[in-house]
């Protein structure tokens, strides 16, 4: 494996230089993605096929049904 890029690791740096974080939404976003995904396979028990691009199962819609869940009162988005 190629030795990765230096991240800025250290949040109060971060804020103080107005540098980007390396633990930040995009990495967040997607590391919830693969947990949600685990979650939605063992849940049904079977392999699942998942389009990255689309964030959705292919050809699955009870796998998709798991992965967009109805908000919870007095929560919205």
């Amino acid at each position: 494996f190629p030795e990765p890029q230096a991240q800025n690791t250290n949040f109060i740096e971060s804020v103080r230089n107005r540098q980007k974080f390396a633990l930040n939404e995009i990495n967040g976003h997607r590391s919830c993605t693969i947990v949600n995904m685990g979650a939605v396979a063992l849940q049904l028990n079977r392999t699942l096929e998942f389009d990255p691009v689309k964030e959705m199962f292919v050809n699955d819609e009870e796998a998709n049904r798991l992965l967009d869940q109805p908000t919870r009162a007095p929560w919205s988005i």
